[in-house]
């Protein structure tokens, strides 16, 4: 399967990614998603997206479109070619 992971905000600035590409052959869950990316951009997706084994309030990540709150959140699976987009939580005002 071929992944394409777009990065947004802080994740972006800190990493000088926006998008990181993946080919995978077996489905993953969000959380194996993260700790790959995590290490080819060398920065820690879970700490900055994940406490206490859930989603932070305010993060937002999308499968093809679709926010894993809707999903099964951090199980949810991908089983096929998809976009996935992350925005960490934003502070500010």
């Amino acid at each position: 399967m071929k992944l394409t992971i777009k990065l947004f905000a802080v994740i972006r600035l800190s990493t000088n990614r926006n998008v990181v590409n993946l080919n995978i052959d077996n489905p993953i869950n969000i959380v194996e998603l993260l700790k790959m990316v995590s290490d080819i951009i060398d920065y820690d997706l879970i700490k900055k997206l994940i406490k206490n084994d859930t989603i932070i309030p305010g993060v937002i990540i999308l499968i093809d479109g679709v926010n894993i709150h809707h999903l099964e959140k951090l199980e949810t699976k991908i089983i096929r070619d998809s976009i996935i987009s992350i925005f960490p939580a934003v502070a500010g005002g």
